[in-house]
């Protein structure tokens, strides 16, 4: 019985080697490998890859890099990790045709740096990770749609004045210290009752500012990521930020949903690129950046758009942040950023002093958007705020002079002095839909406005806000439902309003 079972065993193998020798197939596995001819400052020099391109990963040993230049007998590379482990000798290939993150659900309330490996001390995890390249083509215009999904910040100047919309590109302008970071900040943890993704990406920021507001995120918001490349990340690393958090926002937006890019800052982002350039040896342009800085910025901010119908309806908005100094807009970097983008934010340090806060200079900013991606509720009642406000402006240059002014101009100038305080909000307390039309409502009928002392102003709209909450809740929840606000819904938060600031009267000394 064994010398069958042996036999039917043998010819069992020799089929097997039969059948492997019928499909072995002589093959030679190369790849292309190169050697470092320089290193320093977290460059490097490779001679022998010839074939590499623009944006492809090169490995030099343990440590990866990213092409950044070609030259005709060498190739120019950044480190994207311990520059001072890349020598002179070290052997280099090629092991990527570009850079690109991993992207799922799973990051959602992560802290990633560019490449997409954890900074929280936690692993990511199993999850359908789906590859994003950090750099691709901008939607064409066939798969755009027109910008008229509002995005609410939850601050009354910006929400009623300068509206913004889903899709858009806003700019953030402002002098170190004026609150640039705090206004982004505040508008990521809006977004926690609208349910859009929030990512911030932290470029050149210290650790400890990074991880302050990473807990303010988890404490306040729902929905975000933060994308760090710190003050002492290499170069390289805070290149790229910018351009993950965008490929991360693009997975979200392709899916249909609605994503927020935060880059604070795009001054910082520049500043790293012209240090790579400068280290590479590129020719320098204007304050020493590289000539390419212009168009660095346009083929990223460009992918920011909503998308058509066809194309899922997802968007993806971008809350660039620019640096100025004394003011300046008529810099470099703030000037190719203000023409990039669909408006600006300027935040101004005078008023910053004044305690204005947020501190936006309403006569300098603009939403070219406007009205098409503001709602109804809120577009309605933001008409005649502006022209008050903007009245206000012009009469207050007259006011400092010492000028008598009549007394139809001294009831402007009253009523915008008021305007301006509703303007304040505190810090990370942003207003919901209704709230701000509760204010709004206070705002723009006068005599109910005048009745209120200025000190104190923003306090008491905000209380108003509460109250009118409190006796009409049907009435709060339809305006947040439908954004829509009718004359007799109108005329109802009118006679409240009235009933509110006649028993604030009888508590407190009058109005100067």
């Amino acid at each position: 019985m064994a010398e069958p079972a042996l036999a039917s065993a043998v010819k069992r193998a020799q089929r097997a080697l039969d059948e492997a020798a019928r499909d072995f197939a002589i093959g030679v596995r190369h790849h292309h490998e190169g050697r470092v001819i320089s290193a320093a400052d977290g460059v490097a020099r490779i001679r022998g890859l010839d074939d590499a391109a623009l944006g492809e990963v090169i490995a030099i040993e343990r440590e990866a890099a990213l092409v950044v230049a070609l030259e005709q007998r060498t190739t120019q590379v950044v480190v994207l990790g311990d520059a001072r482990r890349v020598r002179q000798g070290d052997r280099a290939r090629r092991v990527a045709p570009e850079a690109s993150i991993k992207v799922s659900e799973a990051l959602l309330g992560r802290v990633v740096d560019p490449l997409g490996q954890p900074l929280d001390g936690m692993p990511l995890g199993p999850a359908p990770w789906v590859r994003m390249p950090l750099e691709r083509p901008a939607p064409g215009i066939a798969a755009r749609a027109a910008v008229r999904r509002p995005l609410f910040t939850g601050v009354l100047a910006i929400d009623a004045m300068l509206p913004v919309g889903c899709g858009q590109r806003e700019l953030v302008l402002g002098d170190e210290g004026t609150g640039k970071t705090t206004l982004v900040t505040d508008v990521l943890v809006r977004q926690k009752h609208t349910g859009v993704i929030g990512i911030y990406v932290a470029i050149g920021h210290r650790r400890a500012e990074i991880w302050r507001l990473v807990s303010l995120l988890r404490e306040r918001a729902e929905r975000w990521i933060v994308v760090a490349a710190a003050h002492d990340a290499p170069p390289g690393m805070r290149y790229l930020a910018p351009f993950a958090a965008t490929a991360i926002g693009e997975y979200f937006m392709e899916r249909g949903e609605h994503a927020l890019v935060v880059y604070d800052d795009l001054t910082a982002h520049a500043a790293a690129w012209r240090e790579i350039a400068l280290l590479l040896r590129m020719s320098p342009g204007r304050e020493a950046f590289p000539g390419d800085i212009f168009y660095l910025h346009a083929r990223l901010l460009e992918r920011a758009t909503q998308l058509s119908p066809e194309r899922g309806g997802g968007s993806l908005t971008a809350l660039p942040v620019a640096v100025t100094e004394s003011g300046r807009l008529s810099a470099y970097i703030p000037t190719n950023l203000v023409s990039i983008t669909d408006g600006q934010i300027v935040l101004s340090s005078s008023l910053f002093a004044r305690g204005q806060k947020p501190a936006i200079d309403v006569g300098l900013s603009v939403s070219r958007v406007g009205g098409r991606a503001q709602c109804h509720a809120l577009r309605q009642l933001a008409s005649r705020l502006k022209l008050d406000h903007a009245a206000y402006l012009e009469l207050e240059a007259f006011a400092r002079l010492g000028t008598g002014l009549e007394a139809g101009a001294r009831e402007r100038l009253a009523i915008g002095q008021r305007i301006e305080a509703l303007l304040r909000g505190p810090e990370r307390e942003p207003l919901t839909v209704f709230e701000e039309v509760a204010i709004l409502v206070l705002a723009t009928t006068h005599e109910l406005l005048l009745r209120l002392p200025v000190a104190g102003l923003a306090e008491a709209a905000r209380e108003l806000a509460t109250k009118l909450r409190e006796r009409r809740p049907d009435l709060a929840d339809r305006i947040e439902r439908d954004l829509v606000l009718s004359d007799a819904d109108r005329q109802t938060l009118v006679e409240l309003s009235w009933t509110f600031v006649d028993s604030k009267r009888d508590r407190a000394p009058s109005a100067p």
